[in-house]
């Protein structure tokens, strides 16, 4: 069961929640009056984008960085007693693991948060989205009667469970990354990182785009941001995700 193929599958499934969320929280910023080209160049200056409606990968970046940061530690960024964790068995710890993906695969996540409000997974939604969801983003969306009459990121909101399908999908995956032996690690790539097709993939499906030429020679991009991190299986490594930087090409091949 624990192979690199379903970590890869939940993964993806996680990821499609992800996006989803992404998309209704732009359209929900635009219509509060944000303009996420100025935002995106906050969050990522200087970044070069091939098209002007590539900024939305600059949001899509923020929400997964967010939702996976403290995803290499077991508590998953709870303010458990990590001493008492570090005391308990390993293979104790990776079959807990493996019940608890199981069992939350199974269960409706609302539901869940409603009826425990005090359970691990309600106080992971809590930190992910006080993590994720600044004051100013709240203000704005609960704020502007045009987006609708319900505060859409308050319990009764449907972004608001979009947000909780979408942790309860990351909280499933990291149930299941601690189930592996090793435990499956994280990583992301700095900006300016020349591409690697080992270690990264382009989150633009463009043919062309990770090899462009200039001077009749072959260059190769750089990374403008980590869009989704990467993952390590013992020897099999799932391709982070990354915005390329059409403006950083240096670096010539076959110098």
């Amino acid at each position: 069961m624990l192979s690199a193929g379903v970590f890869d599958s939940v993964l993806r499934d996680a990821l499609r929640v992800a996006h989803r969320f992404t998309r209704s929280l732009a359209d929900l910023l635009r219509c509060a009056g944000w303009d996420l080209a100025t935002a995106a160049a906050a969050v990522y200056p200087g970044v070069s984008y091939s098209k002007p409606g590539h900024c939305r990968y600059a949001l899509l970046s923020r929400v997964c960085l967010s939702m996976f940061d403290g995803f290499d530690s077991y508590q998953f960024g709870s303010t458990g007693d990590a001493d008492t964790l570090e005391g308990i068995d390993l293979t104790i710890r990776r079959n807990e693991s493996l019940q608890q993906f199981i069992e939350h695969s199974d269960a409706d996540p609302m539901e869940l948060i409603n009826s425990s409000p005090d359970c691990e997974f309600a106080q992971f939604c809590d930190r992910k989205y006080k993590q994720l969801i600044h004051p100013g983003i709240e203000s704005s969306l609960f704020g502007n009667s045009d987006c609708g009459k319900l505060p859409v990121l308050g319990v009764a909101g449907p972004l608001y469970e979009l947000f909780v399908a979408m942790a309860s999908s990351i909280w499933t995956l990291h149930r299941l990354a601690w189930a592996y032996d090793p435990a499956v690690g994280i990583f992301q790539i700095g900006q300016g990182a020349e591409y690697s097709v080992v270690y990264m993939e382009s989150i633009v499906r463009s043919k062309g785009f990770s090899v462009s030429k200039e001077h009749g020679k072959m260059i190769r991009p750089k990374v403008g941001f980590t869009v989704v991190p990467g993952f390590r299986l013992g020897g099999t490594v799932i391709q982070c995700r990354v915005y390329l930087d059409c403006g950083k090409r240096d670096g010539v091949i076959g110098e």
